[in-house]
């Protein structure tokens, strides 16, 4: 049997997605993309939502000698001590996580865990698992992570004073000052969005597929800059064979993350941009698979 984890969502997750009316996105959605990536990654695991922040205590202390390690999304109950208390008295490894950035904003439950990972949307929670499953909490530092780690400290002295970066599937990570506790240095990067935003001049090769130019308002070629036209090029090259759906998602995933960092997008349609590739993303994914049928629906989306 794999590690058994449990996963805790906090207040108000359960109406993830709903106000946005977005498909995909919703509390339910992001339980299956758990449950297939976990069975992928053998894991065990166990999911509880609460608005009640004595329910997630309540629920670590049921649980504690049944588990071994805990995936907690405080959302507002970032400043619960009870929580952080709670997390070191269980005494099993944890991951904090959030859908989106934490801001300026310090989190109290960050010094009860071993990073945290934020601002990636449902890929929060994903990393989590796949750091779980890969038994490397520390990480390893590359030569993409100490450029990205040049620019943290360049914008913010005090993220980068007694910092590590972590490498994390090939996404890049930058410290924050959110990594307070002398036992999580070695180990406690902070996820943020993950990769830089290429500055449009550096216009990449036609032939790469995160680097197609879409032609501005004038007809002038704009770099890097994503655009319905784009999206629905690249759902047309999987659909006929030119792209394999992990392809895809890997793709899309790329876009996603340089979209929610401020990378330019099609004017007026920005927010059905990361809808869709927020469901490209997972589509590699049994749980969240797209058919053919609906990968056409979506290139119709794109058209209106």
């Amino acid at each position: 049997m794999g590690k058994r984890l449990l996963v805790l969502h906090g207040p108000n997750l359960n109406l993830l997605g709903e106000r946005e009316g977005r498909q995909g996105g919703r509390l339910a959605d992001l339980d299956a993309a758990l449950g297939a990536r976990a069975t992928e990654l053998g894991l065990e695991l166990k999911v509880v939502q609460s608005n009640h922040e004595g329910v997630l205590i309540d629920t670590l202390h049921a649980e504690r000698s049944r588990l071994d390690g805990v995936v907690v999304s405080p959302a507002g109950l970032f400043g619960s001590y009870p929580l952080r208390e709670a997390l070191e008295a269980v005494g099993v490894p944890a991951l904090e996580v959030y859908l989106e950035r934490l801001g300026e904003r310090e989190s109290v439950v960050a010094e009860a865990c071993a990073a945290t990972i934020e601002g990636q949307g449902f890929h929060s929670y994903l990393e989590a698992l796949e750091r779980f499953a890969s038994g490397d909490l520390a990480g390893e530092l590359t030569e993409g992570d100490e450029e990205e780690g040049e620019e943290a400290a360049a914008e913010d002295e005090e993220a980068e004073e007694g910092q590590g970066q972590v490498k994390t599937l090939g996404r890049r990570k930058q410290e924050t000052p959110r990594e307070k506790s002398p036992a999580r240095t070695a180990g406690g990067a902070n996820k943020t969005l993950g990769r830089k935003v290429e500055a449009p001049a550096a216009a990449a090769s036609p032939s790469k597929t995160l680097g197609r130019k879409v032609k501005g308002a004038q007809g002038s070629p704009a770099a890097n800059v994503l655009s319905r036209a784009l999206v629905r090029q690249k759902i047309a090259d999987r659909l006929a064979g030119r792209l394999t759906p992990a392809e895809l998602a890997t793709w899309a995933r790329t876009q996603w993350t340089e979209v929610e960092r401020g990378a330019p997008a099609e004017s007026g349609y920005r927010d059905l941009l990361e809808d869709c590739l927020q469901q490209l993303t997972l589509s590699a994914m049994a749980a969240s698979k797209l058919s053919d049928t609906q990968l056409v629906d979506m290139m119709t989306r794109l058209e209106r």
